[in-house]
C-alpha cells in the first residue's frame, strides 16, 4: 500500500468511529469539570492573605500584587455570575463540548488535507512533512490556544495548555492505545527513543527560558531555531536510523530477535504490520481494499446531513451538527474533492480562520467556567484545555493502532510535543516580544508552572523505562501504569497551582465578571 492510500483507509474508519468515542470522552471531561467544582478551592473570589504577607505601612496591602483575571481580557459574560454558580454553568460547559468536536471537524476534514496539498506542492519529504505541515494539523488547538494565551488572554492558559497536553500526549494517548488496541502491539526501539531524547531536550530548553518568569525575544528565537534543527533531523532520518542500527546496540539485538520470531508467520502472510505493530495476527492484510472514495465519502456526509433521523436522542443530535457541518463545509473548499485540489491556499487560510475563532470562544468559555468554579486559568488550561485540544490526537493515534501501526500512532503522540513546545510556544512569544512589542517580555505568573515542566522529565523517563521493561509492547497492564502515572502527575501539577505545597501563585483581582 502506498503512504497516501493508506492515510485515505485509516481516514476514513476513524471518520466512522470517531463520532461515538468522541462523545463519550466529552462526558467524561464534562463530568471531570462538574466534579472539580465540587473539590475546588472556596466559592467565591474572597481573596485570602498567603502566609507572610501583611499590611504595609503607608496603607497599601497586598492585594497591589494580585494578578489580573483572565476573564476580564474578554468580553463580559451574557450570563451574569449569579446566575452561574446557581447551574447556568452548564450552557458554558456543553458549548466547550461543542466546540471541541468542531476544532476535531475542522482538523480533520479540512485542515489537515490543507496541509497535505501544501507539502505536495513543496515537493517535501515525508519527514520533513510530518515534521512540520502534518505536526501543524494534528496541534493546531494548541497553537491557536497558546496564541489566543499570549496576545488576547494575557495569561498563562496558553502555556499550562501546552503542558498539559504534552502529559496528555505523552501518557493518556499511549495508555488509551494500549487498553483499547485490541492485542499486543510491538514497537520498534529507534522512533521512540529518537523523539523522546528531543523531546527531552525541549524539555530542558522550556525550563531554560521560562525559570526567571520571564520570555524574551531571544529566548523564544532559540526554540525556533530548534524546531529547524529537528526538521534537519527528521530530513537526515534514514541514514541516522541505518548509522545507529550498525551498531549493534543491546535493546537493538533483543528486540530484534523477538520480533524475528513473532512476525515471521505475519511476514509470510504480508501483513502491513511488520513495520511496528501487532502480535497475533489481528492486524488488517493487504487484502482488504477501500470501498468508498473519498469524494463519495464526502457526498455521503452532506445527504445524511440533510436527513431526520428517528428517535429524539438522534434528532439532537442531528440539530446540533447540521449548523456546523453545513458552516464548514459551505465556507471551506474541500482539497480532497478533485475541483477544489487546487484551491489549498484558500482551504489553508479558512481553516485557521475557523480554528481562531473556535478557539477563541472555547478558552473564553473555559475561562468563565473556571473563573466560577475558583479554578485557576493554568489548573483549566493543564486538564480540561489540555485534554480537549489533545482529542483528536488521541483519537487518530487509537485508529491508527487498531490498524496496526504501533510506531506510527506512538510517534504522533510524542512527535506532536516537539511541535507544541518548541513552536506553539516559541512562535507566540517571538512574535509578541519581536514585532508587536519590541523590547519587552512575556510574563510567566505561575511559579508551579515550572516545577510541572521539571516533571515532565519523569513522564519521559517513566515511559522509556516502563516500555523497556514491558518489552517494548503495548498490552493492558503497561496501558493502566501509564493512565495512573498521568493521573498522578496531574493531581500534583493542580495542587501546585492551587497553593497547596506552598505560594506558587499570586491571588486573582477581585473582579464583578
Amino acid at each position: 500500500w502506498s503512504a497516501d492510500r493508506l492515510h485515505q483507509h485509516v481516514s476514513l474508519n476513524m471518520g466512522r468511529q470517531k463520532n461515538s468515542i468522541f462523545l463519550r470522552l466529552s462526558f467524561y471531561i464534562a463530568l471531570s469539570i462538574i466534579v472539580a467544582s465540587k473539590f475546588s478551592v472556596g466559592s467565591n473570589t474572597t481573596l485570602e492573605k498567603p502566609p507572610g504577607k501583611s499590611d504595609d505601612a503607608t496603607g497599601g496591602n497586598w492585594f497591589r500584587n494580585c494578578t489580573p483575571p483572565g476573564i476580564a481580557q474578554f468580553p463580559r459574560p451574557l450570563i451574569p455570575p449569579e446566575v452561574r454558580k446557581q447551574g447556568g454553568i452548564i450552557i458554558h460547559i456543553l458549548l466547550c463540548i461543542y466546540l471541541f468536536y468542531a476544532i476535531a471537524i475542522t482538523c480533520d476534514d479540512f485542515f489537515v488535507p490543507s496541509l497535505e496539498s501544501i507539502s505536495d506542492a513543496l515537493a517535501l519529504p515525508s519527514d520533513v512533512a510530518g515534521a512540520t505541515f502534518m505536526a501543524a494539523g494534528s496541534s493546531a488547538p494548541e497553537l491557536a490556544s497558546s496564541v489566543i494565551g499570549v496576545f488576547v488572554a494575557q495569561d498563562d492558559i496558553g502555556i499550562s495548555g501546552i503542558i498539559g497536553s504534552a502529559v496528555f500526549n505523552v501518557m493518556l494517548v499511549v495508555s488509551v492505545c494500549s487498553l483499547f488496541a485490541g492485542t499486543v502491539v510491538y514497537l520498534r526501539w529507534y522512533p521512540l527513543v529518537r523523539d523522546s531524547l528531543y523531546y527531552l531536550l525541549s524539555i530542558g530548553l522550556l525550563l531554560l527560558v521560562i525559570q526567571d518568569e520571564k520570555v524574551y525575544w531571544y529566548e523564544a528565537l532559540v526554540l525556533l531555531i530548534f524546531y529547524v534543527l529537528y526538521c534537519v533531523l527528521m530530513y537526515l532520518n534514514k541514514p541516522l536510523e541505518v548509522w545507529v542500527e550498525s551498531l549493534n546496540l543491546p535493546c537493538s539485538k533483543k528486540c530484534d530477535v523477538e520480533r524475528t520470531s513473532l512476525f515471521k508467520p505475519l511476514q509470510e502472510k504480508k501483513s502491513p504490520s511488520v513495520d511496528g505493530s501487532i502480535a497475533d495476527g489481528v492486524a488488517p492484510s493487504t487484502g482488504f481494499h477501500l470501498h468508498e472514495s473519498v469524494e463519495e465519502e464526502i457526498q455521503h456526509t452532506l445527504s445524511e446531513a440533510f436527513h431526520v433521523p428517528d428517535g429524539c436522542m438522534n434528532k439532537f443530535k442531528w440539530a446540533a451538527r447540521l449548523p456546523l457541518i453545513l458552516i464548514l463545509t459551505y465556507t471551506i473548499p474541500n482539497c480532497r474533492v478533485e475541483r477544489w485540489k487546487r484551491w489549498y491556499p484558500v482551504s489553508f487560510f479558512m481553516s485557521i480562520v475557523w480554528l481562531s475563532f473556535f478557539s477563541y470562544i472555547l478558552i473564553w468559555m473555559l475561562t468563565i467556567i473556571g473563573y466560577t468554579m475558583s479554578i485557576p486559568d493554568t489548573v483549566m488550561g493543564l486538564t480540561f484545555l489540555a485534554a480537549g485540544a489533545s482529542l483528536p490526537d488521541a483519537l487518530s493515534s487509537l485508529m491508527v493502532v487498531r490498524e496496526g501501526y504501533g510506531d506510527m500512532a506512538v510517534a504522533n503522540a510524542i512527535g506532536s510535543n516537539v511541535f507544541d513546545i518548541l513552536l506553539c510556544l516559541g512562535f507566540p512569544w517571538f512574535v509578541k516580544t519581536a514585532i508587536v512589542s519590541p523590547g519587552t517580555a512575556v510574563i510567566i505568573s505561575s511559579k508551579g508552572l515550572v516545577y510541572s515542566t521539571v516533571s515532565l522529565f519523569s513522564t519521559v523517563a517513566f515511559l522509556l523505562i516502563a516500555t523497556h521493561l514491558n518489552n517494548w509492547r503495548l498490552t493492558k497492564k503497561y496501558g493502566v501504569a501509564l493512565l495512573l502515572w498521568y493521573l498522578v502527575f496531574m493531581v500534583i501539577a493542580s495542587l501546585y497551582e492551587l497553593n497547596v505545597f506552598g505560594y506558587m501563585n499570586p491571588p486573582e483581582c477581585p473582579s464583578n465578571f
